[in-house]
């Protein structure tokens, strides 16, 4: 693929998983994204003016504008391609904290996460693949479908090297009366630092399974030799089975009278980045009653049935937590009590196959240019043209190359850009170029090149062998939409557009502040007055007072505030909130525009953090019709693999009739075509097959739109069907 000396496209590793000092608030995926969503892959721009929903885009070198990005709807978010390194571990050990199994398994999945756009043509290379068994660092990947299994590429791989246990997790017993002082987190902290140091390297190869303790009734000298036991000093149990005295344990009881026993559990983790969604579950014998949990240094402990469930957001690495409870127990026989087994299950962000990561990724998806070719006004012949491209995909989108060629003159270039020179397009955006100027008589056709990628996410993730439980909190919430009555007003004159907005408390909080912004308003484009704001909650009209609405800086408000107060009460949950007022449109000149954003603000009583709701807002648009046309393709997968329609497109978007226009298109030599939607003459005049459409008339507004399929054969390649003329 040709490109400018000046430059080569260069492929960063992008996505990263995992935390640092700078992630703790937000985790940045890569630079210039946000994850919002991480099983999704949905990510959001930073750095941006949110201003406005167009951004300039500049040459590198130059420093010249080369064309703007025009967001959908305002719209900074999309989808990222996954490629995963996806580790599972499973850990036995005893109680005093050393390995008895520990079990391993990798793999690497390349995933579509969208239901609606595949991806094709994927390569990604790996590095340092030598601590496992993959063989080559290179996958290459045809196509992704849009549903399982299809969606998913999965390489399983094994880790060659000896591995050691990153998650330190020990349980503290104590039946002393002075437990609660004796189990404290210091001293917790140090006994913990000491297993640290012990732990040695751990294989997959399982030990011995301990014998299991007999439960059964004792002889009565048995009997006799265990009190006389329980009288000696009190010990645990440390490494190899040699009895150590620790002070901070003891396992005797008292029968015939009620024991209150102590249980701390605590972790270490030992890993080089946060662990997260942490759960312990203690399960509690029969026998144990009135659990009671004293403290938890961090996370939130709840008790469910006969479990202690102990969950955790995020641990630190090299950083000690503690959840400490007590039970319950009488005895009335000798016979041996279990305390109860402890299961913790975690997610981590750094691999256990160290050195393993992502290199390099390409992909392409569904995607649509054109060049608009508008003739002037008072110089006919003379038209002003620009490239666009639209991701018209759900993904995030690199354009790194953009290239359009005079059709006389394959050495010009109207258009030339570089990897550097364009930012990141969300779904839905738009990159338009620079405009040009063509001088012809003929309707103009140019030569087009376009190189893309689906931008990628690369996560690490560690997954424990049992699943995490969630919580229920009261939910603050909420939501609406809005619309206009109209989104067309003519130039010159006066208008009024209706704008209706609706609110709703979709959470279970009662809301007491509810503001309601609407900006970027200007001297053609006037917000109403109070008088003329009508409010209906729940289908019931209610004023609004002179003092609620305000307006400064282009910016529109309705401030509805201290609602525990008021006679209407506060915003409660499943009400509404439909307001209705007009937009005036005073003289609008050719061209303009209201492209507005409108915000929906709420809060609790006592305050919390503050809810915001972003409706989608059409844009108002002064119409004054001059002649113009487009010239559209669209390459839309279909049904199995390797199989496309491809969508032109020739609209009369001017004021004007336009007449015996030539619409022409070439297929890949890879590709067999037919099932016409209107049938063309094939010939060669590019040098290769080129499908052919004469049309004589197109009437003011109408939209031709002819479409066909192809079928790839061979070693075809998909993003072959993105040329165009």
């Amino acid at each position: 693929m040709g490109k400018k000396d000046k430059k080569k496209r260069e492929t960063k590793p992008t996505a990263r998983m995992g935390w640092d000092k700078a992630e703790v608030e937000e985790e940045i995926v890569a630079e210039a994204l946000k994850r919002k969503d991480m099983d999704t892959g949905r990510v959001e721009l930073l750095d941006r003016d949110t201003a406005t929903p167009i951004i300039e885009t500049y040459d590198e070198d130059t420093g010249k504008l080369e064309g703007s990005i025009v967001l959908k709807d305002r719209n900074r978010e999309g989808l990222l391609a996954l490629v995963k390194i996806i580790e599972e571990v499973d850990v036995v050990q005893d109680h005093d904290a050393l390995v008895e199994t520990f079990t391993h398994t990798g793999k690497i999945n390349v995933e579509n996460p969208s239901t609606v756009d595949r991806l094709w043509d994927i390569d990604v290379s790996l590095k340092n693949i030598g601590v496992t068994n993959l063989k080559s660092k290179d996958i290459s990947i045809r196509e992704l479908g849009t549903e399982k299994p299809d969606n998913v590429d999965s390489r399983d791989f094994e880790i060659t090297k000896d591995i050691k246990n990153l998650l330190l997790v020990k349980e503290f017993i104590s039946t002393l009366p002075n437990a609660d002082d004796v189990l404290n987190i210091n001293d917790i902290e140090k006994e913990l630092l000491k297993l640290k140091d012990k732990k040695s390297e751990v294989s997959d190869k399982p030990k011995a399974p301990p014998k299991e303790p007999e439960v059964e009734e004792e002889e009565e000298e048995e009997e006799e030799e265990e009190e006389e036991e329980e009288e000696e000093e009190l010990e645990t149990w440390g490494d190899g089975g040699t009895l150590v005295e620790t002070g901070l344990e003891s396992f005797g009881i008292s029968i015939d009278r009620e024991n209150v026993v102590y249980f701390a559990i605590a972790l270490r983790s030992m890993f080089d980045k946060p662990v997260s969604n942490i759960k312990v579950v203690k399960n509690i014998p029969d026998e144990f009653t009135n659990p009671v949990i004293r403290d938890t240094t961090e996370g939130r402990a709840e008790i469910s049935g006969n479990q202690i469930i102990w969950t955790i957001d995020k641990l630190a690495p090299e950083y000690t937590v503690m959840m400490k409870f007590t039970c319950n127990i009488m005895v009335t026989d000798i016979t041996k009590r279990r305390t109860g087994t402890v299961e913790v299950t975690y997610q981590g962000a750094s691999s256990f196959a160290e050195g393993l990561d992502i290199d390099k990724f390409d992909a392409y998806t569904r995607n649509k240019f054109y060049v608009d070719s508008v003739e002037r006004d008072e110089e006919p012949g003379i038209f002003d043209c620009k490239l666009v491209f639209d991701n018209s995909s759900e993904f995030i989108i690199q354009l790194f190359n953009a290239d359009v060629y005079s059709p006389k003159d394959e050495s010009k270039k109207f258009v030339d850009i570089d990897p550097n020179d364009v930012p990141l397009l969300p779904s839905g955006a738009q990159w338009h170029s620079k405009k040009w100027e063509y001088e012809s008589e003929e309707y103009p056709t140019f030569r087009k090149k376009l190189e893309f990628r689906v931008m990628p996410d690369f996560q690490k993730i560690i997954k424990g062998s049992a699943s995490i439980s969630d919580v229920i909190l009261e939910i603050g919430s909420i939501s609406g939409v809005m619309s206009y009555n109209l989104t067309e007003v003519p130039t010159y004159r006066t208008k009024d557009v209706i704008a209706s907005l609706k609110m709703i408390n979709n959470g279970s909080a009662p809301l007491n502040e509810v503001t309601i912004v609407q900006q970027y308003f200007s001297d053609e484009y006037h917000p109403p007055k109070a008088k003329e704001i009508r409010l209906l909650w729940d289908g019931e009209e209610v004023e609004v007072s002179d003092a609620a609405v305000s307006f400064e800086e282009k910016i529109f408000k309705i401030d509805l505030t201290d609602l525990k107060d008021s006679s209407t009460g506060m915003f409660k949950s499943d009400s509404t909130l439909e307001f209705e007022y007009p937009i005036h449109c005073t003289n609008p000149a050719r061209g303009s525009t209201f492209e507005s954003e409108i915000i929906y603000f709420a809060n609790t009583f006592p305050v919390s953090q503050e809810l915001e709701f972003k409706p989608e807002v059409p844009l108002i648009e002064a119409m004054h019709i001059r002649r113009k046309f487009r010239i559209g393709k669209e390459v839309i997968p279909i049904g199995d693999l390797g199989n496309y329609r491809i969508i032109l497109t020739l609209e009369n978007i001017g004021e004007s009739k336009l007449h015996n226009l030539v619409l022409l298109d070439k297929v890949p030599d890879s590709f067999e075509y037919g099932t016409y939607s209107l049938t063309p003459e094939i010939t060669d005049e590019v040098g290769q097959d080129t499908l052919k459409w004469d049309i004589d008339l197109l009437e003011v507004g109408d939209l031709l739109e002819i479409t066909y399929e192809i079928t790839g054969t061979g070693k075809y390649s998909p993003s072959d069907a993105q040329l165009a003329l």
